[in-house]
């Protein structure tokens, strides 16, 4: 057969071929194709999705963990499930005061390491870039005391207070960083009944002054490096007759002590304790323990809405809430193994508590500072590695400031890698995300993607962190739990109920909300009608939230005693009224949306909620911190911006090409795209129009604890940042007519920032 004919014969056969099957081969492989898109791919997403769920673990997830005491009065306390009948206010029958806790910890954990100090080798000095001398430590590694060890110094320091004159009820004040003898000196306080004054050590000149004045304290605790601070304060505080301090952070640092000051003694702690030892002390005096209803702590607030408060804690009440924190988040530690990391300022209450319950647990803690924290804080010399990266601890406590800082931080470096890597990122996160919300771990995806984010952040080792002192967005919160694999405890409480209200249980998903009632407390929701709130509205019920039970502080001390009238008898149970707007789902979880001091009504009539539209500013990547201001008399709202200079430098290079953004910040150009990118990202966070600010202002300070513009827990100080920018606030709602910049700016794109 000739090719030619070959050629016809062929074609004619395919024709028929086709005309014969062609139509029922399309039909079949498109049945197949829509098959694979629509049942088989979402199928195998659903498995992948679902891998190794548990029926047991998801009903856990899904259970109703706490509930009205009375379901017909909705004004009635929600209780956990597991207490509904009754409360649970101590961890151990024998457990009824501080003063008991380093006794049986001797008996049950003797020989066992409890708190650790990382040694400091060597301080350096450092020019910065700005020519500013920074200290930088050389660091060895941590060294840990037994119990029994620890058990001799509070039994120490406590004769040591005995013999220079202090006697049951007296009171000691504890103004220091964060230290293992901050920690040791309260519990030698509290092995004899003295009360412990605490007073944060980044409080500026007047607060101290009024602290120490207003408590009335002859003994002042206080670390050496707080001295030159203390020195001008001594000079208004008569009667303070010792200062007890701890010894210098670095070995070879020469003692140098304040001049005399009304006869003022200044007494090493390790002296304090040898003249313990050795003291003759009467033996009725020695014996003697105090009470649970003795006052064991007066904390002073931070400040935030103005002068410190200082509350009156009882032992009961530590006692109570640190049963309800041991009940609910160190269910997942392990004693025997794991660490604790210990950082935040003990002069805040939940640190305090999460303190007291690991030493009495008989799990080890590492001390560091923020100065010191991370391989890049400013006190670890370059080269050197940060305490988290040393200690590799288990268990940390953070404030929704840090982990903001932290999501912002790794989001950065993972927007600067290629774009596999960040593509491969972005869909791990987001099906680990999804299995979150089941219920379901990702061990796979742990090892492949995010241990190492664990590990470069967290020294990683880290798998549980209570969260607490504010709101944390979900969008953080969802950050933290997958891409740090971390099992985030969120709580809420406050200085006034001891840290202790609500917590999350391990098994619970869900975002924005705070958990459920510890075993030692109940929260009442009552109506707001003001703000249009309800214990009976639908689908949940809305009120101000009352915090009721042993954890309830006895009240406010001295100054402060005229706010007493948010401490209320109910029923026989003693409750707080937090001014906090709270919102109750059907599995009994509480949910903070707003709070009555913070929300400010406009002269058109519409409340704004200040924090809520913070918190979405806060997502735009320039902002370090920010404040909302509104008034009564204005129709709009205006921001306060500090900076991420990091951030702000790129931002203004790649706006406006140029690196210094200072020389920015009056240019009406600049401030225009700023508003509009602030405005963006209100528009994101579901902020309403009349809540969005209308004017905006950089300004230029970083604000730090030691400015005075935030707390310790870094929340704002309101006040005080409309003190300080009060002229810049005028300023803004001040309408000028718009005019050319006297300075015209290059740009090279203008568009939203992402």
């Amino acid at each position: 057969m000739s090719p030619g004919a070959f050629s016809c014969v062929f074609r004619s056969t395919v024709n028929t071929v086709f005309k014969r099957f062609g139509i029922s081969l399309l039909k079949t492989l498109l049945i197949y194709l829509i098959s694979l898109l629509f049942v088989q791919l979402p199928t195998f997403g659903y498995l992948i999705m679902t891998l190794g769920k548990d029926e047991n673990r998801s009903r856990l997830q899904k259970h109703t963990r706490a509930k009205l005491i009375d379901p017909s009065d909705p004004s009635a306390p929600y209780r956990a499930v597991e207490v509904i009948d009754e409360l649970r206010n101590t961890p151990d029958t024998h457990i009824k005061t501080l003063a008991d806790i380093p006794e049986h910890c001797l008996q049950r954990y003797a020989d066992k390491e409890t708190l650790g100090v990382r040694e400091i080798l060597d301080i350096q000095d450092e020019k910065q870039p700005n020519g500013k001398i920074f200290k930088k430590f050389v660091m060895g590694e941590y060294k840990f005391t037994t119990y029994r060890e620890a058990y001799n110094r509070i039994e120490a320091i406590g004769r040591g207070l005995l013999s220079i004159g202090a006697e049951p009820g007296d009171k000691v004040l504890i103004f220091a960083e964060t230290r293992s003898e901050w920690l040791l000196s309260a519990f030698g306080a509290f092995r004899h009944g003295l009360t412990v004054v605490t007073l944060y050590a980044t409080l500026g000149e007047e607060a101290i002054k009024h602290g120490i004045n207003e408590s009335e304290v002859s003994i002042v605790v206080t670390s050496y490096e707080l001295l030159s601070k203390l020195e001008q304060t001594l000079e208004h505080t008569e009667k303070v007759r010792y200062v007890i301090y701890f010894p210098p952070l670095g070995k070879s640092e020469t003692i140098k002590l304040p001049k005399d000051k009304h006869n003022i003694q200044f007494i090493p702690l390790d002296q304090l304790e040898e003249e313990g030892k050795n003291a003759t002390i009467n033996e009725n005096i020695l014996r003697k323990r105090p009470n649970k209803k003795d006052i064991a702590v007066i904390m002073y607030t931070s400040g935030s809405t103005g002068t410190p408060k200082g509350v009156l804690i009882k032992h009961e009440n530590i006692i109570a809430a640190m049963t309800g924190q041991q009940e609910r988040t160190f269910t997942m530690v392990n004693p025997d193994t794991d660490i604790y990391i210990a950082y935040l300022p003990l002069a805040h209450i939940l640190e305090l508590c999460c303190e007291i319950v690991v030493f009495y647990m008989g799990i080890k803690s590492g001390y560091s500072s923020p100065q010191t924290l991370t391989d890049q804080s400013t006190a670890i010399k370059q080269g050197q590695k940060g305490d988290l990266q040393v200690l590799r601890p288990h268990i940390m406590c953070c404030v929704p400031a840090i982990l903001d800082r932290i999501h912002k931080t790794v989001n950065e470096k993972i927007n600067q890698s290629n774009v596999f890597r960040r593509q491969l990122f972005q869909m791990g996160y987001r099906i680990k995300v999804k299995r979150l919300e089941e219920g379901l771990d990702s061990p796979c995806l742990n090892k492949v993607i995010f241990a190492r984010l664990n590990q470069m952040v967290l020294g990683g080792r880290v798998k549980t962190m209570m969260c607490g002192g504010a709101v944390l967005s979900g969008e953080t919160q969802r950050f933290v739990q997958a891409a740090l694999c971390v099992t985030l405890f969120q709580g809420y409480g406050l200085t006034e109920t001891c840290a202790a209200a609500t917590i999350a249980d391990q098994f619970d998903t869900s975002v924005g909300r705070a958990g459920y009632p510890l075993v030692s407390c109940e929260i009442r929701l009552i109506d707001w009608e003001e703000g249009h709130y309800h214990n009976t509205d639908k689908p949940n019920p809305r009120g101000e939230i009352l915090i009721g039970g042993k954890v309830v502080a006895d009240g406010y001390y001295a100054g402060a005693s005229k706010e007493n009238a948010n401490f209320k008898e109910i029923d026989g149970t003693k409750y707080f009224c937090t001014g906090d707007i709270g919102e109750i789902y059907p599995d009994g979880t509480l949910k903070i949306i707003d709070r009555k001091k913070d929300l400010v009504k406009l002269r058109g009539g519409e409340y704004v909620s200040l924090t809520k539209v913070e918190m979405a500013v806060s997502k735009f990547l320039i902002v370090e911190n920010c404040c909302l201001c509104a008034s009564s008399s204005a129709e709009y709202t205006v921001l306060l911006i500090s900076p991420n200079p990091k951030q702000m430098t790129i931002y203004s290079e790649k706006k406006f090409n140029e690196k210094e953004w200072q020389k920015l910040i009056d240019n009406e150009e600049f401030n225009e795209q700023i508003l509009k990118d602030v405005q963006e990202a209100c528009k994101k966070g579901g902020i309403e129009k009349f809540e969005t600010p209308q004017r905006v202002k950089i300004v230029t300070e970083i604000w730090t604890p030691e400015t005075g513009l935030v707390t310790d827990a870094l929340k704002l100080k309101r006040k005080a940042i409309e003190q300080k920018y009060h002229d810049v606030i005028e300023d803004l709602y001040i309408d000028k007519p718009k005019k050319e910049s006297s300075k015209r700016i290059k740009k090279s794109r203008i568009a939203p920032e992402q």
